[in-house]
């Protein structure tokens, strides 16, 4: 198999305490949908709080606990950069674009 099965999901605008319900449902969809492969691009987000990054480390470690792989799409600045901040970047993948992100997937079983 290659990263076509691999789901790529679009975060737009914000991921704080007020949308964490609605986007833990989004990723447990993406999960039920695509399984444990997914790539997550945050380049259209607008604004990121600790809280939500928890929730990108569930996501990451349940991909991971499922035999998957999860990868970030993300730069430096912006909203994004609570990634590098926290450390974040330094155990999940995180890639400049889809295309690079999809590149690196793993073959999948």
């Amino acid at each position: 198999m290659s990263s076509q099965n691999t789901g790529v999901l679009t975060v737009r605008g914000t991921l704080d305490y007020t949308t964490h319900q609605h986007a833990a449902e989004f990723f447990d969809v993406a999960f039920d949908r695509f399984g444990p492969h997914l790539v997550v691009n945050l380049l259209e987000l607008d604004f990121l709080d600790s809280r939500a990054t928890g929730l990108l480390v569930s996501c990451w470690k349940r991909a991971v606990d499922d035999g998957g792989w999860l990868a970030l799409v993300a730069v430096e600045r912006g909203a994004a950069r609570v990634l590098w901040i926290t450390g974040l970047a330094s155990h999940v993948p995180i890639f400049a674009t889809v295309d690079d992100a999809l590149a690196a997937a793993p073959p999948q079983d």
